[in-house]
């Protein structure tokens, strides 16, 4: 290490002396010929932070980096089990290049804090990615159910989904189908959506025999013993299938599902009114309607990803164009195609699209 007593004595190098970062001067050779008083104490108690001192050579050094010798360069390093910010200037007199001054300042406490946030947040994305991977696997399979063919796209945002769907098996010819949007995303959504499916099987398995409005009753009363705050709700479609009958209620679900006739070679929507699912709402009724289906005839259900999503004007898809696509198409890969064509930018809410088919044979 260089002789550093000259310097210490200059009257220049007090203010240097007096910080409480390391601080040393790197001459054009790449020899350390000052470090203030902190830095060399640190030197004496360190013997492997003295062999950095004297053998470590700052980047703007090099004869390929003369380009960069008026900028100031910021890097971090791993010296004697500490982290530093070293910040690195050149030193001028006039327009010659007489070498670098470094201020390294400890940032041991922030770089762990940052290394356990980073191990943290990753623990939490393997955890967001498990249970998005138990969403996807407990939805309804694409195959035949008796008498319906079921279709599905389920495109989730970034976060947990707060949209779900079912088709569940009541007993022999009768099938119920629902679609659920939860307020929100993340976890308290994604463990709504567990909390619907596991709901609706148990109402469904002990009380066979209700309508679509009972069960969403039922639905509501169980919901409000779990306590939840008031800004919690949900919005639900429920529909019951038995021989060529569809009986259906919703509860404030805002995307009605579109009905497309074979016979009549027209689509309309399935419309029945009802409020949502909440503790600060409470339900009056919930209408319920049937339509006859006859062989060929198709349902399309979706939450409301799918006709809010915007283009690169911000102008939404909207429920009529939907309406439009299925009209003329009738299929969910067509409607999904048109969707994914208008969209512009990231998704920026869960989407899902469940098509019934139904079948006489």
């Amino acid at each position: 290490m260089a002789n550093t007593s000259n310097f210490t004595e200059d009257k220049n190098f007090f203010i240097l002396n007096s910080m409480d970062d390391w601080v040393r001067i790197v001459n054009t050779n790449g020899k350390t010929i000052f470090i203030n008083d902190v830095f060399k104490e640190a030197c004496d108690m360190s013997s492997e932070l003295k062999n950095y001192v004297d053998e470590s050579t700052s980047f703007l050094l090099g004869d390929r980096n003369k380009a960069v010798r008026n900028t100031t360069m910021i890097e971090e390093k791993l010296i004697d089990e500490r982290y530093f910010s070293i910040k690195s200037s050149p030193i001028y007199n006039g327009d010659e290049f007489l070498g670098i001054v470094e201020v390294y300042r400890d940032i041991t406490r922030e770089s762990l804090m940052k290394i356990e946030l980073f191990n943290n947040n990753r623990n939490m994305l393997d955890d967001v990615r498990f249970v998005k991977k138990i969403q996807s696997n407990i939805l309804p399979k694409d195959k035949t159910y008796g008498k319906l063919i079921l279709k599905s796209k389920y495109i989730p945002s970034d976060e947990l989904s707060g949209d779900f769907f079912d088709l569940i098996k009541i007993e022999e010819g009768k099938y119920a189908l629902y679609i659920a949007d939860i307020m929100g995303h993340g976890v308290k959504a994604s463990i709504m959506t567990m909390f619907i499916k596991v709901t609706m099987n148990a109402i469904l398995d002990k009380h066979p025999d209700y309508s679509p409005s009972e069960i969403l009753f039922k639905l509501r009363e169980k919901f409000a013993k779990l306590g939840m705050e008031s800004s919690q709700y949900f919005t639900a479609w429920l529909g019951i299938f038995e021989r060529d009958c569809l009986t259906f209620s919703n509860a404030g679900h805002n995307c009605p599902p579109l009905w497309y006739s074979k016979r009549n070679e027209d689509v309309t929507y399935l419309l029945a009114s009802g409020r949502m699912i909440s503790n600060l709402i409470e339900p009056d009724n919930y209408d319920e309607k049937t339509v006859k289906l006859e062989n060929g005839d198709r349902l399309l259900l979706f939450s409301d990803g799918a006709i809010e999503t915007k283009d690169e004007k911000r102008h939404e898809y909207g429920l009529e164009r939907l309406r439009g696509n299925f009209e003329s198409f009738h299929d969910l890969e067509e409607s999904y195609k048109d969707i994914k064509n208008f969209t512009w930018g990231k998704q920026e809410d869960d989407l899902s699209l469940v098509q019934i088919e139904y079948k006489e044979k």
